[in-house]
């Protein structure tokens, strides 16, 4: 009779993995950041390496938005492999995705047309088999269509939608992840929730979808903004930008403890990273705020980096134009994100009627 030991030692080899073992060693996830810095404090740093996230919620929350900061982030990294992006809707504009950081003539981008849920979903399997893909978008679930449903002429009844091929899909994608490195940031969309007595909604695809997620973040469209990210109103003929806001619904790679973010998109210049930076900021106290008057401080020695800046606007500018006060304050936040010492957790904006 074998003892544990060797039973183990077989299995482990017959995989070629060293899956079974004892004790469980501390794991510090390798994480792909965002750019804001509202959003790598709600997430510990970024979305986890190897794994299978959610980005869903209501439409022109910013889902797409923040998945194409993801692959800019993503390609501004080390890493060498590919992204690959399943554009279901055919919608991606290499305009706003340039303006966002991202290199799009370097993207694997698939426009499926007349193929259904299953070939799409072994596609994306097959090119993360390869190890040549490091992080997989597939924009959106909720327009799939089952090979079923796309034999079948409208007028005939079709039940279950993709549930069926997404079960098996997430189940095969979260073990190919997990050995290749790579991740997947799946886009949904909100329904009407016909099963419920009770309305509300719920996301497409089933239950088995969201239960192998690691990570499910919830889009909402805040408040819009003008140049000076003042706050308007719902009526607003022409505002500069928007607030994204982001509710964390799951996330099984660190502590639930921060459960709101936003950031601040502005139409014609993508993310504003130096406004929300020094918003950040300030809430450490890096940067002192005295009424109208701004100080700029070494957290770490004490010493005072730049003194009576007055106006926001003015700090925003110093960072801008020197980038070695940019760096320092960049580091000091890095520094303590994953600390609790200070909470940047504020209450959800209600958007403002007209």
């Amino acid at each position: 009779m074998k003892t544990l030991k060797e039973v183990m030692k077989d299995f482990n080899k017959t995989f070629k993995e060293d899956l079974v073992h004892q004790g469980v060693a501390e794991y510090n996830y390798q994480r792909i950041p965002f750019t804001s810095p509202r959003l790598n404090y709600m997430t510990f740093g970024g979305l986890p390496v190897g794994k299978l996230i959610e980005f869903f919620g209501e439409e022109h929350g910013g889902k797409t938005t923040t998945a194409l900061d993801v692959v800019a982030n993503f390609q501004h990294s080390d890493d060498e492999r590919k992204v690959l992006w399943v554009d279901c809707e055919n919608t991606l504009d290499s305009v706003w995705a340039n303006k966002l950081g991202v290199d799009v003539e370097n993207m694997i981008i698939m426009n499926p047309t007349n193929q259904g849920a299953e070939d799409i979903f072994q596609f994306i399997l097959d090119s993360i088999d390869t190890g040549e893909i490091g992080l997989v978008i597939i924009d959106s679930l909720g327009v799939m269509v089952s090979n079923q449903a796309m034999e079948k002429e409208v007028s005939e009844k079709t039940y279950g939608g993709i549930s069926m091929a997404l079960t098996l899909f997430s189940k095969k994608a979260e073990g190919l992840c997990q050995r290749h490195k790579c991740t997947i940031v799946g886009i949904n969309q909100m329904r009407d929730d016909m099963n419920s007595p009770y309305g509300g909604t719920t996301t497409t695809g089933g239950k088995a979808w969201k239960h192998n997620c690691s990570v499910r973040l919830e889009f909402r469209m805040g408040n819009y903004v003008d140049d000076t990210n003042k706050k308007l109103t719902r009526g607003a003929e022409n505002p500069a930008g928007n607030i994204v806001q982001v509710v964390m619904k799951k996330n099984k790679t660190c502590p639930p403890t921060r459960r709101v973010g936003f950031y601040t998109l502005k139409y014609l210049d993508g993310i504003d990273y130096i406004s929300d930076l020094v918003e950040v900021a300030i809430k450490y106290g890096i940067i002192e705020k005295a009424g109208a008057w701004f100080t700029i401080v070494n957290i770490d020695t004490g010493e005072i980096i730049k003194d009576k800046i007055q106006g926001q606007a003015k700090v925003n500018a110093i960072l801008e134009e020197d980038s070695d006060i940019l760096s320092l304050v960049e580091t000091l936040i890095d520094e303590r994100i994953e600390s609790d010492e200070v909470t940047l957790e504020e209450e959800l904006d209600e958007t403002e009627e007209e």
